[in-house]
């Protein structure tokens, strides 16, 4: 997956990010955010070995959630303000363990439709590729008013 990206205006920018500040899954993984373009997100997760299972290895499900994270937030990118997203499907593939991490994930949106958008996301430990994912979102109009 190349690195290159569209940069966000400023404005969109500064909505994507007040949207990841807002997260408190992000926040409680320690999750940094080096990247964000159109259509693109690069996320990094520290390893935390609390998130291992029996064995010492990453917890599959951590990976999978850095990246359905990554991937999301490339698509916020594209979204109108006041539309929802909600991930519909995924697929993840586990390609190698992870022993100590960090892990960075980078996402790109494939297809941005109107109700259904398509993701990918290689993940990777150093140079290592761990996981490669597929993710199906859905596009949601905005909650009326309480």
């Amino acid at each position: 997956m190349t690195d290159s990206y569209t940069p966000l205006s400023p404005e969109q920018e500064a909505a994507v990010r007040a949207r990841i500040n807002n997260n408190p899954f992000i926040a409680s993984m320690g999750i940094q955010v080096p990247a964000l373009g159109l259509g693109y997100a690069h996320f990094v997760m520290p390893f935390q070995p609390g998130l291992a299972n029996s064995i010492g290895l990453l917890q599959g499900g951590m990976i999978a959630a850095l990246a359905d994270e990554a991937v999301a937030y490339a698509l916020w990118s594209l979204v109108p303000a006041g539309e929802l997203i909600s991930t519909v499907e995924l697929k993840v593939n586990f390609l190698a363990p992870v022993r100590q991490g960090p892990i960075a994930a980078k996402a790109r949106i494939a297809k941005r439709g109107r109700t259904i958008s398509l993701g990918e996301v290689e993940v990777h430990e150093g140079e290592q590729l761990v996981a490669k994912g597929l993710f199906t979102y859905i596009h949601l109009p905005p909650r009326p008013p309480a």
